[in-house]
């Protein structure tokens, strides 16, 4: 019953879906001559065994060679560090009733509050996940998870809001994702607002305008056993500027996060800009610049990419980094990705 992809049992129909996507990116330092290569693999699936729920689980496995650049934010967001044949990122239940959307179980943040129409198109870490999040909390950001609760409400078909709780510290250990110790880990929330706009059929084949504002409040554990609230505000919009034609269509990306928590935080701020140009062939290309503001000093990094569909199930990205960071060198670095997907 499992392997099929609708049953039908008791006048009711089971379905399924799962998705595989591999990426290999080669990486080369033009400043240093030094070279790298990162792969990763995600299988994702759901079987809904009932009406309006879900059973939903995801893994991972990833290697690397190495790094190419010293930099502070990580110019490759498919890096999951330690090479691993198997990581667990989702395992947990999902209902959806009316206008809400629960989950409970293990999960992480990157598909629910930055992975969006304009930041998937870039390379780089932060546009992933901001770096006034993930370098100032241990927080379940790829490739992590924590046990959590999820909700989504959407009032309106434009307005969605989301709210998250998690267990204060992730990992990526099953004998420490499912814990649940407030006393010990405390505990990370973060919610956002986010408003998208009407989309007409003859724009149905670009990325709408959005605008989200996101929070976050969290009790963690600092060196000597004592807990402290961190705060972090965050906002990212998507703008269309220019349509031409029925062809392409360019948009404006701005992001900005800032940490008003007393205390020296390994970043105190965030922001980037960034220009993208979407075909209606499905061809996207992009240039933006981004500058995190941390304690080991300030660092900007200007990519440039290119993401080309290939056949049906394959994707070509070329991308070119310039890293300026405080104190080091400057480097450029050249990537080229290849990746497939497979779904149903």
């Amino acid at each position: 019953m499992l392997l099929s992809s609708e049953v039908t049992a008791q006048d009711d129909k089971i379905h399924c879906n799962w998705n595989i996507s591999a990426d290999n990116e080669g990486l080369w330092n033009m400043t240093t001559g030094h070279g790298a290569w990162n792969g990763l693999l995600s299988v994702e699936g759901g079987i809904s065994p009932w009406s309006g729920g879900t059973i939903e689980a995801s893994a991972l496995a990833s290697y690397t060679t190495g790094t190419v650049a010293d930099d502070i934010q990580g110019l490759t967001n498919i890096d999951a560090g330690e090479n691993r044949a198997f990581r667990l990122t989702k395992l947990g239940i999902c209902q959806q009733f009316g206008k809400w959307t629960l989950f409970a179980g293990l999960r992480n943040v990157d598909c629910d509050y930055f992975t969006t129409p304009y930041t998937s198109l870039f390379t780089g870490s932060s546009y992933g996940n901001f770096p006034i999040l993930s370098m100032n909390h241990p927080l379940a950001t790829f490739p992590l998870s924590a046990v959590g609760i999820h909700a989504e409400y959407a009032p309106t078909e434009n307005i969605v809001i989301k709210e998250s709780l998690y267990n204060g510290v992730a990992s990526d250990r099953i004998n420490r994702q499912f814990r649940v110790r407030l006393g010990d880990d405390g505990f990370f929330n973060i919610g956002s607002v986010t408003y998208t706009a009407p989309v007409s059929n003859d724009e149905s084949s670009f990325s709408p305008a959005s605008y989200m504002f996101i929070y976050s409040v969290a009790n963690l554990p600092e060196e000597g056993d004592r807990q402290q609230m961190h705060y972090t505000l965050l906002c990212n919009i998507e703008q269309p500027v220019i349509q031409a034609g029925d062809y392409a269509r360019f948009g404006l990306l701005l992001q900005g996060g800032w940490n008003p928590t007393p205390g020296e935080e390994a970043c105190r701020g965030y922001a980037a800009a960034g220009i993208i140009s979407e075909f209606r062939n499905g061809m996207t290309a992009g240039i933006t610049a981004n500058r995190a503001f941390t304690l080991d000093g300030d660092e900007s990094d200007l990519e440039f990419t290119f993401n080309c569909p290939l056949l049906r199930y394959f994707t070509l990205t070329p991308s070119l980094h310039c890293i300026f960071t405080e104190g080091r060198n400057c480097n450029i670095v050249g990537m080229l990705r290849l990746s497939i997907s497979l779904d149903k």
